[in-house]
């Protein structure tokens, strides 16, 4: 029988006891087949709870040491929102981390595997990550580092966080920047082993990296924050690769309130059994030439379909071949430039009580494929229809910028049909629910003419079209620059009642951009006074008010408007596109700059420190920030 590997299971722990309770559990729950383990945690909780049941694992479980630390008076602070360090109190992390280097050396491991305390482990972790046969390797796991926005890594490609490769002479634009991170972002949702430039939090270490000298220690002459970059940067030049292993994420509760996810986490681990499945699911998707994507979007709804079923539009690469690999329900369909036929197609091929539907660069994050699965065994058949999020974009830190709810998961008697060629909708009505489940798209191909093309050729044959077909022609007309083009077309769309109110209201903000090009500033202004038709004013409306009368330097002006637009509510569970920036930081940094101008440098501070709280690294909060700071402004 082959001798098992000793791993040493390390933590430092200052942790409220809600949260190290589950912790401690998922380690329990550790398959063991070829590892024999022993635990060594060092208590540096201020919770007694906390610290009790530490004393209780080690009872329990045996071959378990805790060392507890000198009590001290800082407190480490978290809140829903982050979790805010103090320098003096990494470097005790690190000091922590390196005494269990120590510990595991003396004691003759085979492996060290440390791992933050507020981690919940698959079972096969550990199993995993000792098969990859690394020196130094992460299990990932994902953290919303803020709230409402993407999930990130815990790993990264170079420097102090930065997800993406550029070489040392590379100037790249944000687009190309954003690019790349997606395309790192769509490595690490592929199982398998992949070589990074940083990690941490979840690591085993192999006894060689050890004995050579990998430490958390501080480099002096590094201004990098963070023990763990320190442990990367050293490590990388003692000549070790560092990896991530992406088989099994961990959750992560970065936060309270994502302890109610815990339990759907554990539900991923295995599949929703038939009996525990409330509702049946087909996956209806329009495919073409989708060999990148598509392995993608179906593992990462795994275990979520009851049936998946393909539609090919022409495809001449692998894209086929690969869908085989999930289904054998692979249809092809004449491709007619009608989007929706396409849709109604593969709808048609459903057997199951409810169809999903995505497109091939939509994908589930791991956390929202656990609140699907609790969905399936939670739902009750009468429902209609279910929406969504829909993750539509991101900025430089991959915080959601756009998003929209649409209809996603709807009842298959109900028959529900596609509309449109172009820019199809799904025409669902009924019982409806708002899920918590949000899809993230992540568009990896460059935007065409095609949909303008088919708009323009469906004129040239003189095909009528409708109030909706109005306005999406515009859409396209716009965002490709051809603004004598889309004015009239919107015009037409909002002169027509019977348009939707969230398409009447993005129209009109529309309509102000193409004049805004154009140097009309009162058809812009018109134009914007126009969506207070169709609803209360919207931040969105408000901000861009607002920007008319800052370009003019009529700071008062500006300043009603932008401050309208902080006091705007967002309205319950609105369907359209909604850009968050609005809704959130924008407005306030720019009512510091127009207090600022008039000289209000209390308010200007104000303003500028609500924004922070939403948007704690964009560059011109920052500039603002020190700016201020400059002033002497409390």
């Amino acid at each position: 029988m082959r001798k098992k590997k000793r791993v040493l299971i390390s933590s430092p722990i200052r942790q409220s006891p809600d949260i190290l309770k589950p912790f401690l559990t998922s380690l329990t729950e550790l398959e063991q087949e070829t590892v024999e383990v022993s635990y060594f945690f060092i208590d540096d909780n201020e919770d007694k709870a906390s610290s009790l049941l530490l004393q209780q694992f080690q009872a329990e479980r045996g071959r378990t040491e805790i060392q507890v630390e000198a009590a001290e008076l800082k407190h480490y602070q978290k809140d829903e929102y982050t979790h805010y360090w103090q320098e003096e109190t990494i470097w005790k992390v690190a000091r922590m981390k390196d005494a269990m280097i120590v510990y595991a050396i003396e004691r003759n491991f085979d492996y060290l595997f440390l791992l933050d305390s507020d981690l919940i482990l698959h079972p096969q972790t550990l199993e995993q990550l000792v098969l990859a046969k690394k020196d130094i390797v992460s299990n990932i796991f994902w953290t919303k580092w803020q709230p409402d926005t993407i999930e990130m890594p815990q790993v990264w490609v170079c420097d102090q966080y930065t997800l993406y490769h550029k070489e040392r002479k590379e100037t790249l634009t944000d687009e190309e920047a954003a690019a790349r991170t997606w395309q790192f972002f769509k490595q690490l949702r592929i199982p398998g082993v992949h070589e990074v430039g940083g990690l941490g939090a979840c690591t085993l270490i192999s006894r060689k990296a050890l004995k050579d000298g990998v430490r958390f220690a501080e480099i002096p002459n590094l201004s990098f924050w963070g023990e763990d970059r320190h442990f990367c940067i050293r490590a990388r030049a003692m000549g070790f690769s560092l990896f991530v292993d992406t088989h099994y994420p961990a959750y992560h509760i970065y936060r309270k309130s994502e302890l109610t996810g815990v339990e759907a986490f554990k539900k991923t681990n295995k599949p929703v059994a038939i009996t525990e499945r409330k509702i049946t699911i087909s996956l209806c998707m329009i495919v073409k030439n989708e060999e990148n994507a598509l392995p993608i979007c179906l593992h990462s709804v795994r275990g979520i379909a009851d049936e998946i079923i393909i539609v090919d539009t022409g495809s001449s690469d692998r894209t086929k071949e690969l869908a085989a690999k999930y289904t054998d329900q692979i249809y092809d369909f004449a491709w007619v430039e009608d989007f929706a036929a396409a849709r109604n197609f593969a709808f048609s091929k459903a057997t199951k009580q409810y169809i999903l539907w995505l497109d091939a660069d939509d994908v589930l994050t791991e956390k929202d494929r656990g609140l699907f699965l609790a969905l399936i065994g939670s739902m009750e058949t009468k429902v209609d229809r279910v929406t969504m999020a829909y993750h539509l974009s991101f900025d430089e830190n991959n915080q959601v910028t756009h998003s929209l709810r649409r209809n996603r998961l709807v009842r298959r008697a109900c028959q529900f049909e596609w509309i449109g060629a172009v820019h199809e909708y799904l025409n669902a009505s009924g019982s409806v629910y708002h899920s918590e489940v949000a899809i993230t798209h992540q568009k990896d191909k460059v935007h065409t003419d095609r949909n303008l093309q088919i708009y323009r050729k469906r004129r040239e044959r003189g095909e009528p079209f409708s109030t909706r077909d109005h306005y999406y022609f515009a859409n396209e007309c716009r965002e490709h620059g051809f603004f004598d083009e889309a004015i009239p077309l919107y015009e037409l769309f909002l002169a027509d009642p019977a348009g939707w109110q969230e398409d009447q209201i993005a129209a009109s903000l529309h309509l102000a951009e193409c004049y805004s090009h154009k140097g009309l500033r009162d058809e812009q202004l018109t134009a914007l006074f126009r969506t207070l038709e169709y609803d209360l004013p919207r931040a969105d409306t408000c901000c861009r008010i607002g920007s008319i009368f800052l370009e003019e330097l009529d700071y008062h002006q500006a300043i009603y408007w932008y401050e309208s637009a902080a006091q705007c509510s967002k309205p319950a569970e609105m369907m359209g596109v909604v850009n968050h920036s609005f809704w959130t930081w924008l407005p306030h940094v720019q009512l510091c700059l127009c207090y600022d101008r008039i000289g209000d440098l209390i308010k200007a501070k104000f303003h500028n420190d609500i924004a922070f709280s939403y948007h704690p690294t964009h560059p011109s909060i920052l500039h603002n920030k020190r700016y201020l700071e400059q002033t002497g402004v409390v």
